[in-house]
């Protein structure tokens, strides 16, 4: 297999890989795509699937280098932003999930995604429910990816919980959010 995948090229290694993914194939989909994002013409495509396969089977630490990568080639891969960001709150890394949201949020490329941005900034800054609503509208628009949207409203039965526990107290937005880690589907 091993000069099957040297002779392949990037859009086939992509593809493969995506094919792999879908198939519930993990472990094909990371030979191929580790393959793809290691030649010289990697794309930040293949780094952020990468990524997206190694937060799938729990490897948080390499799913952020990969979705470092995919950014470093392309800042305005916003998917890749977003998840990026989702992947240091759940390693409860608040700084860099803000620094990392910050050119999405004042974007206005995606609707869904720029509000998903803007209420983790909430999240981040202890306003739960500015939050909710800026979650809950981002979902509302967000029709072209049902699984971040899942993630978006398991963060929001996060915030509903924790107001209601509080009942107006503030507390730490950190522990809804370390609970995203292992709750990724895409």
């Amino acid at each position: 297999m091993t000069d099957t995948i040297a002779m392949l090229d990037q859009a086939e290694l992509f593809q493969l890989a995506l094919t792999a993914s879908r198939g519930g194939d993990s472990a094909g989909a990371i030979a191929y795509l580790k393959a793809a994002v290691g030649r010289a013409d990697a794309t930040p495509a293949a780094h952020y699937l990468l990524g997206a396969e190694y937060a799938q089977i729990g490897l948080y630490d390499r799913a952020i280098d990969e979705m470092e990568a995919a950014l470093a080639l392309d800042p305005a891969l916003w998917t890749a932003r977003l998840q990026l960001a989702l992947l240091y709150l759940g390693a409860n890394r608040e700084d860099r999930a803000a620094e990392t949201l910050q050119p999405l949020a004042g974007q206005g490329q995606d609707e869904g995604l720029r509000r998903f941005a803007d209420g983790l900034l909430q999240l981040i800054g202890g306003d739960l429910a500015g939050a909710r609503d800026a979650l809950v509208a981002g979902m509302e628009v967000n029709d072209g990816n049902a699984a971040l949207n899942g993630d978006m409203q398991r963060i929001v039965d996060g915030i509903d919980k924790r107001l209601e526990e509080a009942a107006g107290e503030d507390g730490d937005a950190h522990l809804l959010l370390s609970a995203y880690a292992g709750n990724q589907t895409h």
